[in-house]
């Protein structure tokens, strides 16, 4: 009898382990990802830094498989053009201390964001916006960090946001406008298998 419950306690154990790992990401599966392709960020905040390492921590990139560029046409018009890039992958968020470092106003980060995204656009590229640091990277209206959502979102062709980041729905109600597939990570370290799912490495 003892056996028996030490066995029960341990199923309940793994029962409970595989439901959290199950539930780490969420909606839409990713969609399948193409190399090379171009990570970036929107509004200079730590998480296109950030986004990187995981990258390269989920086993599932290798360093040629793309590049990363915090500001791309900043100072060269042809920084999506140098190699043949399948995706522009920007993850969205602010920080007043990134744009600080870099010597530029929001404003400035936002005709820059136009500009790179209407040559995505030109390019034919896929644009991937992901939101990985949840609420830490939400604002009121008209914030560095709502305006820099809203410079991107609407040009997705895929959306991968933290779950409390969509709190108020603002990134699920824009997918579904797009008509685009969305997927939820709860913590930030589970973008890891949002990249695993999307560069499957057999």
């Amino acid at each position: 009898m003892r056996s028996l419950k030490v066995l029960l306690f341990f199923v309940a154990i793994l029962m409970v382990f595989n439901t959290f790992v199950l539930a780490a990401v969420t909606g839409d599966a990713p969609i399948k990802g193409e190399t090379p392709f171009l990570l970036t960020n929107a509004g200079q905040g730590p998480g296109g830094k950030m986004a990187r390492l995981l990258m390269f921590q989920s086993k599932a990139l290798l360093p040629t498989d793309f590049d990363y560029n915090a500001e791309p046409l900043k100072e060269d018009s042809t920084d999506l053009t140098k190699k043949d890039y399948e995706i522009l992958f920007v993850i969205i968020g602010s920080s007043a201390k990134g744009l600080g470092a870099s010597g530029i106003t929001i404003d400035d980060e936002i005709k820059r964001l136009n500009l790179m995204i209407e040559e995505a656009k030109k390019l034919g590229m896929t644009i991937i916006a992901a939101q990985i640091e949840g609420d830490a990277r939400r604002g009121k209206t008209g914030s560095a960090d709502e305006r820099s959502i809203d410079a991107i979102i609407p040009f997705a062709d895929y959306i991968i946001v933290k779950k409390d980041g969509d709190s108020d729905g603002k990134f699920t109600n824009m997918a579904q406008e797009l008509g685009v597939p969305i997927t939820y990570i709860d913590e930030t370290l589970d973008f890891m298998q949002v990249v695993q799912q999307m560069f499957p490495t057999e």
